[in-house]
């Protein structure tokens, strides 16, 4: 009999090790890149593109101003230097001109986003944080906070936690082929970060946004 069982069990883990050896590995593109905490974006990572958009009642460009310096408290950059966004804004529209990324990306010890912002005028700001489930990644959330930015430079130190539910997302998934999901924002999963002007909160005409020491914070 202890034979026999002793047999059964052998046979059991033999089973179960040939369905690891036959599981499929996780795929490069599947897995989420850890990034260091406290490391800032450095203005040129291609990560962060360089866009521009021509048409439409706002209408901008992004670039590298390296003659501008965020606060050391907010940047501890090689090089000096920020994002700038030169925007002409003819009405208020529900749109950003902004800098972002959408590669995804891991901040699962984070608490929160810090930013330094300046402008040529005074205006609103607004960021957007796009997280997805792991489970699926079709189903995501975005969610959004607004600030207000003179022409000073300015730390801003946003925690999660602040951040509300765009209420246009679930329409905008949809038309988008995504799903809208469960309302929780999940740092270990960023599908794609902006930060800029809110055209639907700033008042029409030129300027310039500056945008520097963009880090994740514990």
């Amino acid at each position: 009999m202890r034979r026999l069982l002793l047999c059964l069990i052998c046979c059991l883990l033999a089973v179960a090790l040939r369905g690891l050896a036959l599981a499929a590995p996780p795929q490069p593109s599947d897995l989420a890149p850890i990034v260091a905490q406290d490391a800032a974006v450095l203005p040129g990572d291609p990560a962060w593109p360089l866009t521009r958009q021509d048409s439409g009642a706002l209408r901008f460009a992004v670039s590298l101003d390296p003659q501008a310096v965020p606060p050391d408290a907010a940047s501890d950059l090689a090089s000096p230097g920020a994002f700038r966004i030169d925007f002409n804004l003819s009405a208020a529209v529900e749109d950003c001109a902004c800098i972002g990324t959408s590669v995804r990306q891991s901040h699962y010890r984070s608490r929160g986003i810090e930013f330094a912002v300046r402008a040529s005028r005074p205006l609103a700001g607004v960021i957007f944080l796009t997280t997805s489930n792991p489970d699926d990644r079709k189903s995501q959330d975005r969610f959004f906070g607004t600030f207000v930015v003179g022409t000073q430079w300015k730390v801003l130190r946003l925690a999660f936690r602040s951040l509300a539910a765009w209420p246009s997302w679930p329409a905008e998934a949809r038309r988008a082929g995504l799903k809208p999901g469960d309302l929780v924002l999940r740092p270990d999963s960023m599908e794609a970060i902006r930060i800029g002007v809110d055209a639907r909160r700033t008042e029409p005409g030129q300027g310039a946004l500056w945008v520097g020491g963009v880090r994740f914070f514990r």
